[in-house]
């Protein structure tokens, strides 16, 4: 094990969970509740059978919770992302812990900027999306005369499901090169 609080059946899992969730958000554009949730039970046993002689296995998994879905959380409130990709990360805190689950969430986030910033440029719509996010970050700080409305059709939607799982894959070829 590397780290000491992460195991193979751990990584397994997570990139397993995060298929599937790749799969149907792909499909249907939802990521189900039975998936997320299931995979936050799951997680939080498994690290409470892995600990078992010290139980602190399900203290690391809440933490781990907490501390991936706090950001996507925020971002959801603000319209950014969907829930089930929420709980997704959540889920993903549950299985890897906190450290190793931020990680995963990081590459996951390259991976959504990366297709999310290829799929803009090919249906033409790269320049005005970076444009439109400039003025969502600045508007705020800048005077009112130089402000621009971003009107919600100028917007675009990006499903993060294949993000995650890439980002999931990722982490896990960083923790088991190897493997």
């Amino acid at each position: 094990m590397l780290s000491g609080s992460i195991g193979v059946f751990n990584v397994a899992l997570a990139v397993l969970v995060t298929a599937a969730a790749a799969y149907t958000d792909f499909r249907t554009g939802r990521i189900p509740n039975w998936l997320t949730y299931g995979a936050m039970v799951a997680g939080i046993l498994l690290r409470t059978i892995q600990t078992l002689p010290h139980g602190a296995g399900a203290l690391s998994a809440l933490l781990g919770m907490l501390v991936c879905g706090f950001v996507p959380f925020l971002i959801w409130r603000k319209d950014g992302m969907a829930g089930g990709d929420v709980k997704q990360f959540v889920a993903l805190g549950a299985i890897l812990g906190a450290f190793h689950g931020i990680e995963a969430q990081f590459y996951a986030y390259v991976a959504g900027s990366l297709l999310s910033m290829g799929r803009l440029a090919w249906h033409g719509r790269l320049l005005a999306s970076l444009v439109n996010a400039f003025f969502l970050a600045l508007n705020p700080v800048m005077p009112r005369a130089w402000r621009r409305e971003i009107r919600p059709e100028m917007l675009t939607r990006f499903r993060l499901g294949g993000s995650i799982f890439a980002g999931t894959c990722v982490a896990a070829l960083s923790l088991y090169p190897t493997v």
